[in-house]
């Protein structure tokens, strides 16, 4: 019999996950959202063994914001789910992911998990050079990029830009990863806009206020894009600052606006090295461990 799945569509990416499962064989059902030639699925029917809920994720109440409105994860979906159902969202409110687990239901917050984070790494940096590519009024090749923080994003876009044979400039608090980028060929500053040079465009990938009105007087880029998740890079102080905000835009949830394929594809590949790395724990414990 046939693994049924439950998608509560937030975005593009949705229409493609379902699309995709429905491709490996699962039998698919959309929540809040509609899909060519997938059934919707409404509360009361037999419920799923697997439900996914939208990158945004499950409030505290239940509910999701969908691209059709509202719908709810109620008690009753969730009892009537099983022991060993799967549960999974961008975010699950504390609440939700208690009661679950109450009931014998594995839950998963993709969004927290570093397979999808660097998976998600790569969409994101592709998507943010596509935005960045012209608006300077010059090609990338041999223009001087900036890029705030080097972590999952900053990397993949760095190599992503010195691939297109941009000069790239790193800028990070931290000396380890100042080193990580020294060894792989990047000029290295601490996070300061006093040592960069003038450039064409400064990417963000730090969440946290980073963005001062100094990155733009001190190197007059043509744009800035951040790429930082909730709350953003930018500073309170730019909020009246025309030299910022002029040249600002931030693209959070890049890889479902760019690439809602591949975005659907990342979304199950977190879950399916989740599932089977319990199941591998489970079959093969390690020595001296009980089950």
């Amino acid at each position: 019999m046939s693994t049924q799945v439950v998608v509560a569509g937030g975005d593009a990416r949705d229409v493609w996950l379902c699309r995709f499962l429905e491709d490996q064989g699962f039998v698919v059902k959309s929540f809040g959202f509609h899909v060519d030639h997938v059934e919707p699925f409404h509360p009361g029917e037999k419920a799923p063994h697997i439900f996914i809920g939208p990158m945004t994720g499950i409030r505290a109440d239940g509910s999701m914001t969908t691209m059709d409105g509202q719908v709810t994860l109620t008690l009753d979906i969730l009892r009537a789910m099983g022991e060993g159902a799967v549960v999974a969202a961008g975010l699950i409110a504390s609440p939700v992911k208690e009661k679950a687990q109450d009931l014998g239901l594995r839950t998963i917050e993709y969004r927290n998990q570093t397979t999808f984070m660097w998976l998600n790494a790569v969409p994101t940096a592709e998507g943010a050079i596509k935005s960045a590519i012209g608006r300077s009024g010059f090609t990338l090749y041999h223009r001087p990029i900036a890029i705030l923080g080097f972590g999952r994003v900053g990397s993949i876009l760095a190599l992503r830009l010195q691939a297109y044979g941009a000069i790239v400039e790193i800028f990070d608090r931290s000396v380890e990863k100042r080193a990580m980028a020294s060894a792989m060929g990047f000029p290295v500053h601490p996070l300061d806009p006093r040592w960069c040079p003038p450039v064409d465009g400064v990417f963000n990938t730090i969440p946290a206020p980073v963005l001062t009105s100094e990155w733009a007087e001190a190197t007059d880029p043509a744009w800035i894009i951040d790429l930082a998740s909730k709350p953003g890079g930018l500073h309170p102080d730019v909020a009246n600052s025309p030299a910022v905000l002029s040249r600002y835009e931030s693209y959070l949830g890049v890889p479902g606006h760019i690439a809602p394929r591949r975005a659907a594809e990342i979304i199950w590949e977190t879950l399916t090295f989740i599932l089977q790395d319990k199941t591998d724990r489970v079959t093969h414990p390690k020595r001296g461990s009980t089950i």
